[in-house]
């Protein structure tokens, strides 16, 4: 108990502790709180640790794994549900207008980007009164410079913006 005391009155010198898995708030020596941090590691995205700890490691070293089955059921249900959520990140526009052709304009330079860069993901969206089409799916804005910089020349008008994003592939386009 006194260690627990000594921790907590230490902590609350401190005012805050982050690690990479949370965020340990200490408001006051009666209250503590603990919340996620704003920035996700998504090294990992779509795979299971129960498979990752099976591989063999380096030198042939294995290790064996002893749990509930519903354990596994439940992290697979998560690593599933995985493509529906969204992470804070960047995408290029490169079409933002509201005339009154814009609608079409903006499907053809959707179509259009789609077949020169099949690989990048494209977006169309209307918010009244502008239509829209933001591409690519980036973790950090340097990321999107790159595109930007690169699509540059066809799309002049283009800018980086701030959007949620689906997860993007772990190796850039």
């Amino acid at each position: 108990m006194r260690k627990f005391l000594f921790a907590l009155f230490i902590f609350s010198f401190a005012g805050a502790i982050r690690t990479s898995a949370q965020e340990l708030i200490v408001v006051n020596p009666d209250t503590l709180r603990i919340a996620t941090p704003p920035v996700m590691d998504s090294s990992l995205y779509m795979k299971s640790i129960f498979g990752i700890l099976s591989e063999p490691g380096t030198n042939g070293a294995k290790i064996n794994l002893i749990q509930s089955r519903n354990l596994e059921r439940a992290v697979k249900e998560h690593i599933e549900s995985a493509p529906t959520k969204k992470i804070t990140g960047f995408r290029v526009r490169i079409y933002f207008d509201n005339k009154q052709n814009a609608r079409g304009v903006s499907q053809e330079v959707m179509n259009s980007f789609l077949s020169k860069y099949p690989s990048i993901r494209a977006y169309w969206s209307h918010e009244s009164p502008f239509f829209k089409v933001t591409v690519g799916d980036f973790r950090n804005r340097s990321e999107a410079m790159r595109l930007l910089n690169r699509i540059s020349a066809e799309y002049p008008a283009a800018f980086v913006v701030r959007e949620n994003i689906n997860f993007p592939p772990l190796s850039s386009p």
